[in-house]
């Protein structure tokens, strides 16, 4: 298993690997997510999507990790937020099931479409701040829906994400519980992932070898983090959802074609 594993190990595919991860590991330092939505397009050009996430999968767990302990708050936030964070993580398999055997091109289109749809209006002033009101109800279905597209695509936190930002939660109880969301979510992901065999040994030592640029990417992130006030980095969040939505659908517009 070794030799092979060093037979195909590609110096080219590291190098896009780790270039990836290096922006991908800023936007999550600023934002506290953003590491496979920025990631992925790149990783990408050298590997089909099933193995783009896998290769992500290890990162995502030790790099959420370190975020979450750093935010702290973590019974805090699993307590205000079971609600979602429960329904996510038991659907995430189910999502990971599909991955074989649906076109993940129309969902992530789609998906892609709704956040710049409702981004667009709430940087415009029409906020859905409603939804806070109706926490108990939405909660549950955001996360069981989330989790199904999430195991499909790896972006199982983007719309909880956004329905936290609607909450109107401080940044740093935001940061905190986002950390939890995302490291449970990823060590969900990564065994769905190995037990479907998508991750293996070398999917794995390519994201051990990513950890080094993501964490300097999330050093520098933090930095610039902690010098903005809490108006700007909810701006800051939204529009970096919107960038994501928009990736979403340039690195999928061929379906509508």
């Amino acid at each position: 298993m070794i030799d092979q594993v060093i037979s195909d190990f590609n110096i080219m595919h590291i190098s896009v690997i780790c270039a990836a991860f290096l922006g991908g590991g800023f936007v999550k330092g600023v934002s506290s997510f953003g590491l496979p939505t920025v990631s992925i397009p790149f990783i990408l050009i050298i590997a089909p999507l099933p193995t783009a996430i896998s290769i992500l999968a290890v990162p995502l767990i030790i790099s959420n990790l370190v975020q979450m302990i750093y935010a702290g708050d973590i019974i805090g936030s699993i307590k205000r937020h079971w609600t979602l964070l429960l329904p996510l993580l038991i659907s995430l398999p189910i999502g990971v099931y599909f991955l074989a055997l649906v076109d993940t091109q129309i969902l992530t289109a789609l998906l892609g479409i709704i956040l710049v749809a409702i981004t667009s209006l709430e940087l415009r002033g029409i906020s859905f701040t409603f939804l806070k009101s109706k926490e108990k109800l939405w909660a549950p279905i955001i996360g069981a829906s989330t989790g199904i597209i999430g195991g499909m695509t790896s972006l199982f936190g983007i719309i909880p994400i956004f329905f936290f930002v609607s909450l109107g939660l401080p940044k740093e109880r935001f940061v905190s519980v986002v950390s939890v969301l995302l490291f449970s979510g990823s060590l969900v992901l990564a065994t769905s992932l190995q037990r479907s065999a998508f991750l293996g040994p070398l999917e794995a030592i390519y994201g051990l070898i990513g950890l080094i640029p993501i964490f300097i990417g999330v050093k520098i992130g933090t930095q610039i983090r902690k010098k903005v006030d809490q108006l700007f980095f909810r701006k800051i969040i939204l529009c970096l959802i919107f960038l994501v939505g928009v990736s979403m659908i340039i690195r999928n517009a061929e379906i509508f074609l």
